[in-house]
């Protein structure tokens, strides 16, 4: 942009050396005062700089008045206006009357009788146009200090959203985990009482197996803890959904006039409690966005697929008609995805030709899917 301006205003100059006394300058002298004048609006990351070198180098065109500048300051406004503060640009807006008071003597002094509606023409455009710049830079400016603080401003909704869901994670894995050391505990208990009394008709070693698949699954629970912790003002309990719940979240759903179709594939499998709760969040986010997206008539497809390993749960949503833009914070689907990577599976989300689909891949008896979430486009 400094060569731009340059460029410009040294077409518009031509050339001529002719001073206001008649003498006339080297040529490289005034290509080289140009040059060191512009090279401030370049170089120096401060706008005010390059500012005070158009000021002085505008003004010094009443010495020599076919030397043009004003393409170069209208930039050194603008930068101002831009990236100063809103106080410097108005002293820049201010200072801007003696270019343009320069530049329309300078080309009034060119004819030798001028009328009073040419000056005023010729110093307007030169108002105009230097308004125009300054209302720019101004313009931008506000723009970017606003998506500065809406980003600000969501990174902190996104970080009080990410922190709640870790809380509630934390808590519902804490009392699952909780509940299975009691069981431990008693268990061991009772086995121990048995073995002192020498007891006969008990069948310790279906206790002690029972007791090691209660471990084993408090110790996948504590895996996906993934060190995150509770504070102790946060020990109140809430009752934990499990994927038995989804039918309840399928009739509510159809109740307030959602056409939800369900299906099942494969032979159901034991999940952990954590694993469980996971895949009633996935139903229930998909189900809760096309009441509110999809639009009256809207149809979902909610698909589960039982696989050696892995449970993998879609809900499909297509469209009906749009009634209105539903008003949402967009946490739903974050939380959500740090639920499904803290349990140890993955989540993808996006829309699709007629609608939206979430997929969610959870793992069974404790194997992990590999941890990745996403968004993506299907065709």
């Amino acid at each position: 942009m400094t060569v731009a301006v340059f460029g410009i205003d040294l077409l518009i100059w031509g050339g001529d050396t002719h001073t206001l006394g008649g003498t006339e300058l080297p040529f490289w002298l005034i290509l080289a005062i140009g040059m060191a004048g512009y090279s401030w609006l370049a170089i120096v990351r401060s706008p005010l700089p390059g500012y005070i070198a158009l000021m002085v180098l505008a003004v010094g065109s009443l010495l020599l008045p076919s030397v043009e500048c004003m393409a170069g300051f209208m930039m050194a406004l603008f930068l101002v206006a831009r990236h100063g503060t809103q106080r410097a640009a108005w002293w820049a807006l201010a200072g801007a009357v003696i270019p343009v008071a320069v530049t329309t003597y300078n080309g009034v002094s060119y004819y030798d009788s001028v009328t009073a509606l040419f000056v005023i023409i010729n110093a307007g455009l030169w108002t105009a146009m230097v308004g125009a710049a300054w209302i720019a830079g101004r313009a931008l400016a506000r723009n970017a200090h606003r998506l500065t603080t809406e980003r600000r401003w969501a990174e902190e909704a996104r970080d009080e959203a990410t922190a709640v869901e870790r809380l509630r994670i934390s808590r519902d894995l804490h009392d699952s985990v909780a509940h299975s050391m009691t069981a431990i505990v008693l268990q061991v208990a009772g086995v121990r009482t048995v073995i002192k009394r020498g007891s006969t008709g008990v069948d310790v070693d279906r206790v002690l197996a029972d007791v090691q698949s209660t471990a084993e699954q408090s110790i996948r629970e504590l895996h996906r803890l993934l060190g995150m912790l509770r504070s102790e003002s946060e020990s109140g309990t809430i009752r934990v959904h499990t994927l038995e719940d989804v039918n309840t979240l399928v009739s509510s759903a159809r109740d307030s006039g959602l056409d939800v179709v369900s299906t099942v594939h494969g032979a159901e499998q034991p999940l952990d409690p954590s694993i469980s709760h996971a895949a009633f969040r996935v139903v229930q986010e998909g189900l809760a966005n096309a009441m509110k997206h999809a639009g009256e008539g809207a149809r979902v497809e909610l698909i589960h697929e039982w696989t050696p390993g892995q449970l993998v749960i879609t809900v499909r949503s297509i469209s009906g008609v749009e009634v209105r833009q539903a008003v949402s914070g967009g946490y739903g689907l974050l939380g959500l995805r740090e639920r499904i990577s803290v349990s140890g599976g993955t989540l993808h989300s996006g829309p699709t030709r007629d609608g939206y689909l979430l997929k969610a891949t959870l793992p069974v008896t404790g194997q992990s899917a590999p941890r990745a979430s996403g968004s993506f486009n299907e065709e």
